[in-house]
């Protein structure tokens, strides 16, 4: 088996802790935290694996620290808004997802979330209903998706950094 299909094979790897968490999310609006610290363990132990023993407190390292970056971020827009925009479930989940792609594949990650996401509040507006500034949308499932594109990126050997230059 080639690098490549091993390597998207392993993609599919999360799917069933990010469909359960997606369906939720769609149904309740939260993320629970079983899900999220599945996908971090299952994603400790695949750094482990593919990397060495080693590799496993560097991919917790980077979710901790993409947690309080997304974390400050969540923060600093509710301070600025006086909304929440990014649930904590969505803020776990990033840190999960973290633990699977590496800092280096979280812009891959969270450019594909966003840019799913803003598919969807345009089908929504041409389906007849628009989003406002007040619609809630549920991101778990953008944030799912965002890591099952940013593994398979890695897979297929992409660069990260050219592929978001390349659509941003």
């Amino acid at each position: 088996m080639s690098a490549a299909l091993s390597g998207l094979l392993l993609a599919l790897l999360p799917l069933p802790l990010t469909l359960p968490a997606c369906l939720i999310d769609l149904r309740s609006r939260i993320i629970p935290d079983g899900l999220n610290l599945g996908l971090l363990g299952l994603g400790l132990a695949v750094a482990a694996w593919r990397d060495g023993s080693g590799a496993a407190p560097l991919a917790l390292a980077q979710a901790i620290l993409a947690y309080g970056l997304f974390y400050g971020l969540r923060a600093l827009h509710a301070r600025a808004t006086g909304r929440i925009g990014l649930g904590l479930g969505d803020v776990k989940f990033i840190a999960a997802a973290t633990a699977w792609t590496g800092l280096a594949g979280l812009p891959v990650l969270i450019l594909a979330a966003s840019l799913s996401a803003l598919a969807a509040v345009g089908a929504l507006a041409l389906a007849g209903r628009p989003a406002g500034r007040d619609t809630a949308l549920p991101f778990g499932p953008f944030l799912a998706l965002g890591l099952h594109v940013g593994l398979a990126v890695m897979a297929l050997g992409l660069d990260a950094d050219r592929v978001v230059g390349a659509i941003g």
